[in-house]
């Protein structure tokens, strides 16, 4: 299985390829050629990447989102949520919680059954920190902040 970087590098190098016959074909074919030729690849350009823009769109909004790295149970079931830091210095702001969805449009469901643990122990916030369970609707992130010490 090849790296990430390692295709990355490959379609890289395949477009340049591409760009570069494309730029031999209507070098060719001449200015007036060239340009309806163009026009013609644009335009199936422009579908393709509408239609692709619109199954992007339609995936996003059906497909539930996925638990948490380290979520014990399923997503229905009863699951208990502990949010510690611990011995730290964070210069921005914190917001501790569960079931948290941010965003115009975003749509909270019903809170889940489970408990929350929120602490912060022998630590500094030098801004502001949110502790909640089951946030939802149009309430704004922690400004971007982050952890000094790690």
């Amino acid at each position: 299985m090849a790296s990430r970087r390692a295709r990355a590098w490959a379609g890289a190098v395949l477009l340049g390829i591409g760009l570069v016959a494309l730029g031999v074909l209507f070098f060719r074919a001449g200015l007036e050629s060239a340009d309806r030729l163009a026009s013609v690849i644009g335009v199936f350009v422009g579908i393709v990447g509408l239609a692709l823009t619109a199954y992007g769109t339609a995936q996003t909004r059906r497909t539930p989102s996925a638990p948490p790295a380290g979520h014990q149970g399923d997503v229905t079931g009863a699951t208990d949520v502990t949010n510690v830091i611990r011995d730290a210095t964070v210069g921005g702001s914190v917001r501790q919680g569960r079931d948290m969805t941010f965003g115009r449009g975003a749509r909270g469901g019903a809170p889940q059954a489970g408990g929350v643990s929120n602490s912060v122990e022998n630590s500094t916030v030098r801004g502001d920190l949110t502790q909640s369970r089951d946030t939802f609707g149009e309430a704004s992130p922690p400004d971007g902040g982050g952890r000094t010490d790690a």
